[in-house]
């Protein structure tokens, strides 16, 4: 691919494209005239520098990132570094879009000049000026790298995460011949236990997650997602949704509206099953800003303001399994 293609396909200049390469980030081939021949690769490389330049990335950095060890296929690599460096600064700019709503209202509020001055001030708190810093990929990198051999190990010691999960593989087989939605499956637990292939979409937003489980049941339907962000629209209505041990890593302000998009996959009188770590009412809950454990009471009142009819189960001292079914 000489340089022109790539120039248009990926909207840089010559100039970037011959930085990239003083710089070491990319070495494209040469043809026989001396031009250089960029290669898929180089495509996917330039691409990757150009989002981690905009994000305030110095070469050093990149270069680093770009030498980081990975395991995986290399497309799908750098897609995925990618997509976790975009979605950082998203969530960087939603709080820093909130921190804002905040200030405006409470100048709002106040007439008094000290006051809007303490308003301004208090309100800077915390900026630093750059949305992502090398740190947070790589940390999330080795986060994700690690993730799936921690959760293998982690739960085969955990008992009442093993007897909730045979608890809800009886209720799935149960259930016959359905079509089933997983909504942050992790490595798919639930489903590589009786050697049986069903009509199975596995949803998770860590794609190593989602690797390992290619590797156990390539039979299953996989798409990386996020279910705060999701749209429904774009996934089939499934007879049975299910969403095991991923709510209670979501905080509270938003575990309703993932409720809410779990309900939204689940087709007219379907099924949604909703299994994870508790409280099982709002006087027992914790401090643990890292955990949010779901509140029982308070998910069974919001199902059943659903029109849903909810049965709910403790399998184990602060493990819930609610099952809502629609009218």
């Amino acid at each position: 691919m000489n340089t022109k293609t790539v120039c248009e396909k990926l909207s840089v200049t010559p100039k970037m494209l011959r930085i990239y390469e003083e710089q070491g980030l990319i070495s494209p081939q040469r043809m026989e005239n001396n031009y250089r021949d960029y290669s898929v690769e180089n495509l996917v490389q330039i691409e990757t520098i150009s989002i981690l330049r905009r994000l305030g990335f110095s070469t050093d950095e990149i270069r680093s990132i770009l030498s980081l060890d990975r395991t995986r296929n290399e497309y799908l690599d750098m897609f995925y570094l990618q997509y976790k460096a975009i979605e950082s600064q998203i969530n960087e700019l939603r709080e820093k879009k909130s921190e804002l709503r905040e200030t405006i209202n409470k100048m709002m509020d106040s007439c008094d000049r000290d006051d809007i001055n303490e308003i301004i001030l208090t309100g800077r708190d915390g900026g630093n000026g750059k949305f992502i810093s090398y740190d947070d990929v790589v940390n999330a990198w080795n986060f994700d790298d690690m993730a799936a051999d921690f959760i293998e190990r982690y739960m085969k010691e955990d008992i009442p995460y093993q007897r909730t999960i045979a608890r809800l593989r009886e209720i799935i087989v149960d259930m016959g011949e359905m079509t089933f939605t997983d909504v942050g499956c992790g490595i798919c637990n639930l489903w590589d236990d009786d050697g049986r292939e069903r009509d199975v979409i596995a949803i998770d937003k860590s794609l190593p997650m989602l690797l390992e489980s290619r590797k156990k049941l390539p039979w299953i339907k996989l798409v990386m997602d996020d279910i705060l962000t999701l749209d429904p629209g774009e996934y089939r209505k499934s007879d049975v949704v299910i969403s095991a041990f991923m709510i209670h890593h979501i905080e509270y302000r938003d575990q309703f509206r993932a409720i809410d998009n779990i309900a939204a996959l689940c087709g007219n009188g379907g099924t949604v099953i909703i299994a994870d770590r508790c409280y099982r009412d709002p006087a027992m809950k914790g401090s643990d800003s890292t955990e949010f454990f779901v509140i029982a009471d308070e998910i069974r009142e919001y199902l059943l303001l659903k029109k849903m009819d909810v049965d709910m189960e403790f399998t184990d001292e602060g493990m819930v399994i609610l099952i809502a079914r629609g009218k």
